[in-house]
């Protein structure tokens, strides 16, 4: 009998030290700091696509790329960091706009404020490799590579074609001229309203970055402009009128620096602690709101293939940010091209308590149209890039009949219902002409308040608003103009808003709240373990989900620009 117990103790015991053992290895993967040499220079690798905040992974994990979130906290780092002596900026392919290309490179400009040079090299690429390369100190261009800065360039997809092959008719609907987001499904080309708003936007958005550059270079934008008209040209001219500085390979770097001390790279330096760029007992709460607004949780992809922003998670976190009494202001970072109007309105209603309480200031990246600019309306001061696309005030409606794809799968259905509009969406029959006028008169009832809204809170008259609405986006800095922004700036700027607002003396420190928080090791376990909740392979529950978004508040049209 004792002998029992003392095996069946012996066993607990090694249990116990090898879950020990397996929580010490976990914990060392998490919080073990990388060495950092006592000078070395930040090298910071871009390429590829760029978002707002990086995903928590599993230790050995492949590496998400970096985000905005990370370079603007570690960046604040890096200039107070003694250890850090400058950045060597590697950049390749960029999938990202132009307003994160803006966004970043003022993080960069900021940094080199604290006299640490800036020293960029550029592998291949165009104009949005070179526009965030001209905000360094130095720029030298890869010898070998392929560069052409040949202005910007749009396309729109249009899928009615496609839809028709397969049986699927496109029922959708919108209000204003400019709201063309419909156009996808339901035309074979450009309308001439969608037409004259993509290229009145890509003209704007062209201004501003000619005007970086010209900036950024210390040269005239007429002849920054001359160059791009004639690239792309051969890469000594680019010499030759001073974009580039010089030609060469990526160990040229060094010969811009003061001393040749070793690199540590940003993924490794984001994974130290100190020095902190933000403390003290007051606080400002940083949401990074990206993604297309939906109801339930953040996370996930879209049908479209997007990012899902939830509207539970954001109002949750707003809610906390404003019970948190720590917490003396927000700023609300959004990216989003808008998505279900009643998710929006979920978001809006947290904003505008949060707003009674304390205050709360808008940055908007890439994009903040229609839903996106929907929740920036409490706001006290909107902060927008040039290079941002917002706007698109308006609303479309409607569903997919699907009932040809069904004949050809042999598949049929047949509707009951108790009352004349209870099956009104219905994919296997079209509107009848009652149901359309349904749909329009609520499209309309939500276009009204959505123009309400707008008015009041940016003190114009309702008439003025809808003369600047129909669903047409607007640039940054158009948006500056039209009075539907405050003022052009980026994250660092909308936060030292928020710190005079809340009343923080320049001479204080603050802190910073940023959500959504850094997951622990086992939030993503129990995470993981819901996953079938949120199952991206689970076309079935995807498609109920997009019965329930329409009507929505979301971007005209998907821009490409290269």
């Amino acid at each position: 009998m004792k002998r029992s117990i003392l095996i069946a103790l012996l066993v607990v015991i090694v249990i116990l030290l090898g879950l020990f053992i397996i929580g010490g290895f976990i914990y060392l993967q998490f919080n073990q700091e990388p060495f950092v040499p006592e000078k070395a220079y930040l090298k910071i690798d871009l390429a590829g696509p760029l978002s707002e905040t990086t995903p928590t992974r599993f230790p050995g994990m492949s590496g998400a790329a970096i985000s905005i979130h990370d370079l603007w906290y570690n960046l604040e780092r890096a200039a107070k960091d003694d250890r850090i002596k400058g950045v060597l900026l590697r950049v390749q392919y960029l999938e990202t706009g132009f307003a994160k290309i803006a966004e970043i490179g003022q993080l960069l400009k900021k940094f080199a404020a604290s006299k640490k040079p800036v020293i960029a090299f550029i592998v291949d690429g165009g104009l949005k490799e070179y526009y965030l390369a001209s905000f360094a100190d130095k720029v030298i261009l890869f010898k070998g590579g392929s560069f052409s800065i040949s202005g910007i360039g749009a396309e729109a997809l249009f899928l009615k074609n496609t839809l028709s092959k397969l049986g699927v008719q496109a029922e959708v609907f919108h209000i204003g001229d400019y709201k063309t987001a419909s156009n996808t499904f339901t035309e074979e080309r450009m309308t001439p309203a969608h037409r004259e708003s993509t290229q009145v936007l890509i003209d704007d958005l062209y201004q501003a970055v000619v005007s970086g550059i010209a900036a950024n270079r210390n040269v005239d934008s007429r002849e920054v402009k001359k160059i791009l008209d004639r690239s792309p040209l051969p890469p000594e001219e680019y010499v030759e009128s001073k974009l580039i500085d010089a030609l060469g390979y990526e160990d040229d770097m060094f010969q811009s620096l003061p001393a040749k001390y070793p690199e540590v790279g940003f993924k490794s330096y984001a994974k130290t602690r100190s020095p902190l760029p933000f403390s003290g007992s007051k606080k400002i709460a940083v949401i990074f709101a990206s993604g297309e607004i939906n109801m339930g949780r953040s996370g996930g992809q879209s049908l479209f293939g997007g990012d899902i922003l939830g509207a539970d998670t954001l109002a949750g976190q707003l809610r906390q940010a404003r019970k948190n009494y720590a917490v003396k202001a927000v700023v609300l970072r959004v990216d989003s091209p808008g998505g279900s109007a009643v998710a929006s309105d979920v978001i809006l209603r947290e904003a505008e308590l949060l707003a009674l309480k304390k205050p709360l200031v808008i940055s908007m990246s890439d994009m903040a149209a229609s839903g996106g600019y929907w929740i920036s309306l409490s706001a006290r001061k909107i902060f927008a890039q040039a290079e941002t696309i917002t706007g698109s005030i308006g609303i479309i409606s409607g569903k997919f009949v699907l009932k040809g794809l069904y004949d050809k799968l042999g598949i049929s259905k047949e509707i009951v219902k108790t009352t004349e509009f209870a099956g009104m969406y219905s994919d296997y029959q079209p509107f009848s002409d009652r149901e359309k006028q349904k749909v329009l008169a609520d499209m309309q009832r939500i276009y009204d308040e959505f123009l309400k809204k707008v008015a009041g809170n940016r003190k114009m008259a309702v008439a003025d608003v809808d003369k600047i609405a129909r669903g047409r986006v607007w640039s940054g800095q158009a948006a500056l103009k039209l009075h539907l922004v405050d003022s052009l700036g980026g994250l660092n700027e909308a936060l030292a808003e928020a710190r005079k607002l809340a009343r923080i003396p320049l001479n204080e420190k603050f802190g910073v709240k940023i959500y959504p928080q850094k997951k622990s090791f086992f939030d993503m376990i129990f995470e993981l373990a819901d996953a079938k909740a949120q199952n991206p392979l689970d076309v079935q529950a995807r498609l109920q989900v997009y019965k329930r978004f329409f009507p929505a508040m979301a971007m005209p049209f998907s821009l490409t620009c290269y």
